[in-house]
């Protein structure tokens, strides 16, 4: 009787702990449509980049509200740059966004910053010429 006990407290105790051990499914795990646009900068020069709104699907961001591979999509441009432009040196940056009026609010304001605060020439980059892929 006593090691039938025993037994059962131990599987007791097995079933507490793996429930805890188990994967949860996070509420930022989900994927989601996000909407970017890329910036590129080089201080020592008065043109900046900015590429047209696009849109990935199904990309992760995580619980603090950052794009997960933020970085793999800022040497997409970087990339774009220094292979079709020839700029080297360039600064890219993202701003995204899961709301499209809400990015567009957003490059509204770097546009103005860039133009005016900064006196930087602002070169647009088609979504003919670049776009953002998944990766």
């Amino acid at each position: 009787m006593n090691k039938c006990k025993s037994l059962l407290l131990a599987l007791l105790a097995m079933m507490a702990l793996s429930s805890f051990a188990a994967p949860r499914k996070n509420k930022g795990d989900e994927p989601k449509r996000v909407y970017l646009c890329g910036v590129s900068i080089d201080f020592n020069d008065s043109v900046a980049y900015m590429t047209d709104l696009c849109y990935i699907d199904s990309v992760l961001i995580d619980k603090d509200g950052s794009l997960q591979n933020y970085s793999d999509y800022s040497r997409q441009l970087k990339t774009y740059l220094e292979g079709t432009l020839g700029e080297y040196g360039e600064t890219c940056a993202l701003i995204y966004s899961e709301k499209k009026s809400k990015l567009e609010k957003r490059m509204e304001k770097v546009v103005k910053r860039l133009q005016t605060v900064d006196g930087k020439t602002l070169l647009r980059i088609s979504a003919d010429a670049f776009t953002f892929t998944k990766e």
